[in-house]
């Protein structure tokens, strides 16, 4: 009430009505300034989060890398191209308005043309497996600068018209430029990126995993899409069925017998247009064998019905001697999520994954073996195996859908 007394015989001659207003104008700009001094901070820490550190996106609402890659596509190039035109206005000593519409311009068609059509179809097409997946990512990304180069160099090129020397000093200007923001922009996805199956992984050869020999797996090969098995250990393989599979997401699956509850069947399941009915073919029945069952059919006790390859992930089952070990392996759904192995004696813990621009696989089809190695799919189609201890992992062979067992007369020896 004092403070409105004061007001009003500042005013004067304005009147009661007058100061009032003056007096509540000023109440609303204090508690302005006071929220926004108390709130600034928290505002830029959650502002600061999102944009520069997009590794920290929920992993049910995609993977940091969908995100990355989606601001930058929608906003990033905006505000890449303002910093590039500004830049080159100041270095060149060019109008400010017309590099700036000029690079933002150059930035979204690179971005689009160059990142959603051109870098997708090359790296569907390059033969990127685990031993040669790291060189191609370098590879990728020293070919997507000089892409990058060539497509915004007409922008750049237009902003130097008329001018003496255009070429050369418009070749140097992109050079300049561009180098400038591809740091940045490869450190805004390398942040977002899964790279440590490369970074803390040793990529060997199988012989140097020192896998068990009691092992035989059964898998589709993505050559002729028939089903094949061989030793984990190496040797030849051999066909035993022709199944014709060309569906990625097709997998074989083994479940207990209707027959026989001592014994398994090796099934193929088949992806249809309807998900809810999968076709199913017997590849194997009463098979004397060890198994390791699916986590959803060892809970139930029921055959397992469903499941891409797409979706067998999550904690791996046991297999032999597994059984006992302190060791536990679980495979994420997303890229990035990878596979962790956890030693619940020791608590240690070793995770790798890979998800980047210039390619990503998924792990699936996990399998806890003996002498606590793990068997996987990775991709599409690489039967590998991890050993946590040594933290080494190695390309098997290739095939889909794969399915470990230990034979009868190995556990009897």
């Amino acid at each position: 009430m004092n403070s409105l007394v004061v007001w009003m015989s500042k005013v004067g001659r304005e009147g009661p009505r007058r100061a009032v207003a003056l007096f509540n104008n000023r109440v609303e700009r204090t508690d302005a300034m006071r929220f926004g001094f108390k709130s600034r901070p928290l505002l830029f820490l959650v502002l600061f989060g999102v944009v520069a550190f997009p590794q920290h996106a929920c992993a049910n609402a995609g993977t940091p890398l969908m995100w990355a890659a989606a601001l930058h596509l929608l906003f990033g190039n905006a505000l890449i191209g303002i910093g590039e035109g500004l830049l080159l206005a100041r270095l060149f000593s060019l109008p400010k308005v017309k590099s700036v519409t000029a690079m933002i311009l150059a930035n979204y068609l690179s971005a689009w043309l160059g990142g959603l059509f051109i870098r997708g179809a090359i790296v569907q097409a390059l033969p990127m497996d685990l031993n040669n997946g790291w060189m191609w990512f370098w590879i990728m990304v020293a070919a997507t600068y000089c892409m990058t180069l060539l497509l915004e160099w007409p922008f750049i090129a237009l902003c130097f018209r008329g001018i003496q020397n255009w070429f050369r000093q418009s070749v140097r200007a992109s050079l300049v430029v561009q180098s400038a923001s591809y740091i940045l922009l490869f450190g805004w996805y390398w942040l977002a990126s899964g790279t440590s199956l490369y970074t803390r992984m040793d990529i060997v050869a199988s012989a140097d995993l020192a896998l068990p020999e009691s092992v035989l797996v059964y898998f589709i090969s993505p050559a002729d899409g028939n089903v094949y098995r061989r030793q984990l250990t190496g040797g030849s393989e051999q066909k035993i069925f022709e199944l014709n599979s060309t569906n990625h997401n097709d997998r074989l699956l083994i479940r207990p017998s209707t027959t026989d509850s001592n014994h398994w069947d090796l099934v193929a399941r088949f992806e249809t247009e309807s998900r809810s009915n999968p076709h199913f073919v017997d590849v194997l029945t009463n098979m004397m064998v060890e198994a390791a069952p699916e986590l959803r059919s060892s809970r139930t006790g029921t055959p397992l019905n469903e499941g891409t390859t797409w979706l067998n992930f999550g904690r791996a089952q046991r297999l032999g001697s597994a059984t006992n070990s302190h060791w536990e392996f679980r495979a994420g759904f997303w890229p990035i999520e990878g596979l962790k192995a956890s030693n619940k004696t020791t608590g240690e813990s070793v995770r790798f994954s890979y998800e980047t621009p210039f390619g990503m696989w998924t792990v699936r089809n996990v399998v806890h073996l003996p002498t606590d190695k793990v068997f996987f799919q990775l991709g599409w189609d690489q039967i590998c195996a991890f050993d946590p201890v040594r933290r080494r992992v190695g390309l098997l062979w290739k095939g889909r859908g794969p399915v470990p067992v230990i034979e009868k007369a190995n556990i009897e020896q």
